[in-house]
């Protein structure tokens, strides 16, 4: 009976010894086929359980907080994960106001086989308490207003900003303050400023990190006329015509109103004030003239100013029609031209006065045909016109026909059955060739008849 439990115990022991390193094989072939290695993340970290009216101030709440972590694990497993795979966690339910603390932040693993190097980690924080105040804001007026006139009481919107954020930047902050500049100012003020922050010891302050109610003041500064003064637009008298032709573009007057000072009953009846009387009777050009003012009786300018009206004077611009001939120039030698149609249509644009003393002759159309050999040819002409301020706006037909023939030649022997005069008058109407003149005592130009022509006898000079 010993001897079989003795052999029952050895067979148990010899099958846990072989289990054993069944197993420790297998742990091994795994490993070398997916080893375990370590890596190391940045994950975001979740802040809870913070006070009410706190603020972080460190680390700063408008930064993202995150941590890094190191971490074993299979290499399989490992290559898969990303920071969601993990959840860190800062509690601050348990940290003081106003005073610098240590906290952890607790790091878990959301995946299995996934082993973290550590699972807290400190860091310092810091909570303030989250205060509101009103600061007054403070007008800085500078300069004045125009001579004759009065300020009012200015108006400042928002008279007050409110200021949140951590108790320690807040209850620095003494006042708010806004500057206007005036310059001689006549009307109404009414303008926006970006307030500057100062501190208890008067220096500026820094709101960065604050939250304000209101970035812009705007400021309303009331301007209104002294008694007994006024200010008043000015009118230019303008007395004739400028020459025919011409007419008064635009009237300038500098300054456009002046300061006048009387009884208020006579300030209230005048709506404007007038220059003394300015000629312009037959005048052709701009020019500008220093004037006075044509006052009532009890009224007179507050201060002496120079006042000047600029007049500018232009001629009317209106089209005129021409219809010059077309003249022809750098026709080859033995050819001529025939031009279809004579006579074109040109319409000049320009100042009145000068299209209506362009003449006729002044307006020229010309065709070139220098190069040109027999043939039709349609060709644009080239108008020319003084240089008068003038310009072309068309030209009808904008093309001519253009035929280039060659000249027909006379003979010495001219042979028929019409008798010639002792003058050379021929009782057949002739065509002259223009430029080709051979005789002028017995007629001009080359024959050119609808039929046949003869002439008995001999043409002699």
């Amino acid at each position: 009976m010993k001897k079989f439990a003795r052999a029952i115990l050895s067979n148990l022991f010899t099958l846990l010894l072989s289990l054993t390193l069944a197993i420790l094989i297998w742990v091994n072939a795994q490993q070398s086929n997916d080893p375990v290695r370590s890596e190391f993340m940045t994950i975001p970290v979740d802040i809870i359980n913070q006070p009410e009216d706190s603020i972080l101030i460190e680390p700063p709440a408008d930064e993202r907080l995150n941590t890094q972590i190191v971490f074993d694990g299979p290499a399989s497993a490992i290559s898969q994960l990303t920071p969601g795979d993990f959840s860190a966690v800062l509690d601050l339910s348990n940290i003081p106001v106003g005073e610098k603390s240590i906290a952890i932040i607790n790091i878990l693993p959301n995946v299995p086989d996934i082993t973290l190097r550590t699972s807290q980690i400190e860091i310092d924080v810091f909570l303030e308490k989250l205060v509101e105040r009103e600061i007054p804001v403070t007008l800085d007026l500078r300069g004045d207003v125009a001579r004759g006139h009065v300020q009012g009481t200015p108006l400042v919107d928002p008279a007050a900003i409110t200021v949140s954020g951590p108790a320690s930047s807040v209850n620095e902050l003494d006042f708010a303050r806004v500057t206007v500049f005036l310059n001689n100012e006549a009307e109404d003020v009414i303008v926006s400023r970006q307030p500057i922050f100062y501190d208890q010891l008067g220096r500026i302050a820094s709101v960065r990190t604050l939250d304000l109610s209101a970035d812009q003041v705007d400021i309303t500064i009331p301007v209104i006329e002294s008694a007994n003064y006024a200010e008043k637009f000015i009118d230019v008298d303008i007395v004739g015509e400028p020459a025919p032709g011409y007419r008064v573009l635009s009237l300038k007057v500098t300054p456009l109103s002046v300061l006048v000072r009387g009884r208020q009953t006579l300030l209230e009846q005048l709506d404007r004030v007038q220059t003394e009387p300015i000629d312009i009777t037959g005048l052709k050009e701009p020019f500008r003239q220093q004037v006075t003012l044509a006052l009532p009786d009890g009224v007179t300018q507050d201060e002496v100013e120079e006042i000047f009206v600029d007049i500018d004077i232009q001629p009317f611009y209106t089209t005129d029609t021409y219809n010059p001939a077309v003249a022809v120039q750098g026709v080859g030698e033995g050819l001529v031209a025939s031009i279809e149609p004579e006579f074109v249509r040109v319409v000049l644009f320009g100042p009145l006065p000068v299209l209506e003393s362009l003449l006729d002759e002044e307006v020229g159309v010309t065709i070139d045909l220098f190069g040109l050999i027999t043939g039709t040819y349609s060709l644009e002409p080239d108008v020319s016109f003084p240089d008068r301020g003038i310009e072309l706006r068309s030209v009808q037909p904008s093309q001519v026909t253009v035929t280039i023939t060659r000249a027909v030649t006379a003979t010495n022997e001219l042979t028929g059955t019409l008798p010639i005069t002792e003058t050379g008058a021929l009782p057949l109407p002739l065509q002259t060739a223009p430029g080709n003149e051979f005789d002028g005592r017995l007629f001009t130009g080359f024959f050119a008849a609808p039929y046949p022509i003869s002439f008995p006898g001999r043409i002699r000079p």
